[in-house]
């Protein structure tokens, strides 16, 4: 691939990401051309511009043949799958992230093949996605790559959002805070502060009450001073001083937190329960 496809992206503005992309297209033919016409599709689909992700996939596809690079060919099976899990199709998407994980680790493309296997991690049932989790975390963990690393860290956040699925609370602290170090060593503020949002979200789970507080007011005080309010951050703080009987002092973060949430057009459309009883608490 002679085009950076890390460096081009900026998944936080995936309408620059778009504007790279097509600029680099400008040099590129053949499957270097096909490769990034992919990622374009994903600009479109992170933008739930389902149809348009679709159309630009179908193109793609038109294109490969038995001389195609095989990265090609799981690089659109990733995107489709992921273009059909975002309009909320799993039973659709499923199937392409497993044809691309048997490609992509058959060809020893092994950056997609961790890609694929931890798709699989997040829409395959708790059991099963530990076990692809784990799979994907074996192979970044054999590779020297530098994207490598900080998928360490994203699959060690998805294996403790599994664990915290199945109730296993300390299982999951640890793989979050063995992510919080993996994101630390690649200096992602954002990814960083994710990582502490969910070791404080299951300290709260765990009713370490104090802790959890603690955590969530200092991410309030960096998202405040990056000038990125957070729904979710308000949230577990209310969450926090209600589980406290604190409801006066719950209240408004529960009233900052609707009002973000209920911009979210994913959170709104897939956490319709969770939003209202915010809603409710936040009068």
């Amino acid at each position: 691939m002679a085009a950076d496809i890390d460096g081009l992206w900026d998944y936080n503005d995936p309408a620059v990401s778009e504007a790279r992309f097509r600029d680099a297209l400008k040099t590129e033919s053949g499957d270097d051309a096909l490769e990034l016409e992919t990622q374009i599709a994903r600009t479109f689909s992170l933008r739930r511009e389902f149809s348009q992700a679709h159309i630009t996939l179908d193109a793609v596809d038109k294109r490969i043949n038995e001389k195609t690079r095989p990265i090609v060919r799981v690089r659109s099976l990733l995107e489709r799958g992921r273009t059909w899990r975002s309009a909320g199709d799993v039973a659709k998407a499923r199937p392409l992230f497993f044809e691309a994980w048997q490609i992509a680790d058959r060809e020893k493309i092994t950056l997609l093949a961790i890609d694929a296997a931890h798709m699989l991690g997040i829409v395959d049932p708790p059991s099963e996605a530990m076990r692809w989790n784990e799979r994907a975390m074996a192979l970044a963990m054999s590779s020297n790559a530098p994207r490598a690393l900080r998928w360490r860290g994203s699959l060690a956040n998805n294996m403790g959002h599994t664990e915290r699925e199945r109730g296993n609370l300390d299982s999951a602290l640890k793989h979050f805070q063995t992510a919080l170090v993996a994101f630390q060593l690649t200096r992602i503020d954002e990814q960083i502060r994710i990582a502490q949002w969910q070791i404080a979200n299951t300290l709260r789970l765990q009713k370490k009450f104090e802790e959890a507080l603690a955590m969530q007011l200092k991410l309030e005080k960096d998202m405040l001073e990056a000038n990125a309010p957070d729904g979710y951050v308000y949230e577990e703080i209310a969450e926090i001083y209600a589980a406290q009987n604190k409801p006066a002092t719950a209240k408004p973060y529960f009233a900052k937190a609707a009002k973000l949430l209920s911009a979210d057009t994913w959170f709104a459309e897939n956490e319709k329960a969770r939003l209202a009883r915010i809603v409710d608490l936040a009068k």
